[in-house]
Formats: structure tokens, C-alpha cells, sequence
């Protein structure tokens, strides 16, 4: 496929998508703007009006690095922020195939650091700290888990990586293509390979773009992992086979295999999504709690 076109069809369907305000607004987080090394980024801050010392997860949305903004996980950060009483950071990283391969990574990162390294501030325990990713933002999760341990600056207690893309060495046209109805059309997997790193294939074996490629010292001490693939997901088995490249570097792993769903179902509105959201809700409750 034409990655040129491909960009440029990317390009016309963000605009299509702004232009008939598909991108609605958040009607509950409050918008802020946070320095980092690309420029400033917005970001969603959820219960920040309280004074109480609170855990603190970060959300990190899906797009395929290319599409939706911070606000189109509301409705799943306020059913999270209440059932866990954490604090919630979701954070607007900044879109292909405008901004490529690191600069959402490396932004991403940096915000994270600045609610880790200012937590008084922000009444947040720096020891209760999570991250919290679907689709493309599930890579951008587990990436700077594996980030922060190597860099020391803060630190993170867990991760959760709904539907996550590990392996950008495997060609879109290699990918397992389901044939159910609303599964991932090929053109729109190869769409976003040739936005975010333009298929660079020495590019996608760096484990900051591909963690399947991670070594085993840089994934032992990763925090515990929740893992959810789906079945009828063209990511399902590297998400499968991370989950295990994890358990063997001695990383705790709680993995949740939906055989008959769709990727990133939890964005359903029908019982199939709010059975997602129990499941990381679950977890995320588990983790903030274990002091």
C-alpha cells in the first residue's frame, strides 16, 4: 500500500471527523495544559478538586496513534474514579501522522513525570501511581513503564494494556484479519502503521516501539500487568505472546482472554463494554489499595 496516500487519507479523515464533531467535548474533566518537551499538551484532570492524598492512575486513549482526543474516555474515567477513588490524568498525546514515532511516546512520558515529581502539589501518592492504556495507548502504557524503570525518575505500581498493540514488525497484511462485523479492516491497520513510524522496519524492532522486543532485563521489575485481548482482534496474539514474554521475565501478570469480542470492546456501549470496564476496574482497585 502507498503510505503517502495512506497519510493523506488520514489526514482527510481527521478533519471529516472534527467536522462533524465526532471529537465531543468532556463535559466533566477539567482541561489543562501541561509543559513537556514536544510543547505544551492538554490534558483531562478527574478529581482533582479534592484535597484528600489520593492514588493517581494515567489514561492513555486509543486511535491507532492517529484518531480521538483525551475526552472520548469520560464515560470510562468517571465509572473508574468511582469505584476506585484514584485520581485521573487523561492525557490528549499528540496525533499522527503530523507528530510521528517518539514525540506522543516522549511527551506522554513527560507528563507522567510531571504528576509523579509534583505530587504534593497535586495531593497524589507518588507510591500509588498507575497507567492505564487501550489500543495505541495500551503501547504508549507499557512503554513507559519500561521507560521509568530504566530512567529513575518516578516510579509506576501498575499497568493496564487493553488491547495492546506490542509487534510493529508484523506487517498489517500479515495480521490475522477477522471477518466479524466491525473487526479492523486492513486498510485502516496499514493506515496506522504508515502514520505513527512509516513502516520503518529497523525502526519497529526498537522495544520502545515494539515491547515484545524488550529484553528480559528491561521488562524484570516491570510493575503487575493486566493484559485483556480479544478474539476477534487482528492484536490478539501479540498481545497474547507479550503477556508471556512478561510472566517470564518474572513480571505478575492478570490476563483476560474475551475469545468472541471485538478490539477495544470496552468502548461499546452494550454489556460487553461494562464487563471491560469491571475487569480493569477490578484490578486498578486491587492495586491502589495494596499499600
Amino acid at each position: 500500500m502507498n503510505h503517502e496516500k495512506l497519510k493523506k487519507e488520514a489526514v482527510r479523515l481527521q478533519l471529516l471527523m472534527k467536522l462533524t464533531r465526532q471529537y465531543k467535548p468532556a463535559k466533566v474533566g477539567v482541561s489543562k495544559f501541561v509543559e513537556t518537551s514536544h510543547g505544551k499538551i492538554r490534558v483531562l484532570e478527574y478529581g482533582f478538586e479534592s484535597k484528600e492524598i489520593e492514588p493517581l492512575f494515567i489514561d492513555m486513549h486509543c486511535g491507532g496513534y492517529i484518531f480521538y482526543t483525551a475526552d472520548v474516555d469520560e464515560p470510562m474515567n468517571l465509572f473508574f474514579r468511582e469505584q476506585t477513588g484514584a485520581k485521573i490524568v487523561s492525557i490528549d498525546y499528540p496525533k499522527a501522522p503530523k507528530y510521528q514515532y517518539p514525540i506522543a511516546l516522549e511527551a506522554s512520558y513527560d507528563i507522567v513525570k510531571h504528576y509523579a515529581c509534583n505530587a504534593e502539589k497535586y495531593n497524589i501518592n507518588p507510591d500509588n501511581i498507575g497507567i492505564v492504556g487501550h489500543s495505541s495507548g495500551a503501547n504508549f502504557a507499557t512503554v513507559i513503564c519500561i521507560k521509568a524503570k530504566e530512567k529513575k525518575e518516578f516510579s509506576l505500581k501498575y499497568q493496564v494494556l487493553n488491547c495492546p498493540p506490542c509487534d510493529m514488525t508484523i506487517d498489517a497484511t500479515d495480521k490475522r484479519i477477522s471477518q466479524a462485523k466491525g473487526a479492523l479492516p486492513l486498510k485502516l491497520l496499514a493506515m496506522f502503521d504508515a502514520c505513527y513510524y512509516d513502516n520503518n522496519a529497523e525502526m519497529a524492532k526498537s522495544p520502545y516501539l515494539s515491547p515484545i522486543f524488550a529484553t528480559k532485563e528491561q521488562l524484570s521489575g516491570l510493575p503487575p500487568a493486566l493484559i485483556i485481548v480479544a478474539g476477534e482482534d487482528s492484536l490478539h496474539d501479540e498481545g497474547v505472546r507479550y503477556s508471556d514474554i512478561l510472566r517470564d521475565a518474572g513480571v505478575q501478570v492478570e490476563f483476560h482472554d474475551f475469545e468472541k469480542y471485538l478490539h477495544v470492546f470496552s468502548y461499546s456501549k452494550d454489556a460487553d463494554g461494562k464487563e471491560g470496564w469491571e475487569v480493569m476496574a477490578n484490578f486498578i482497585r486491587r492495586q491502589v489499595k495494596n499499600n
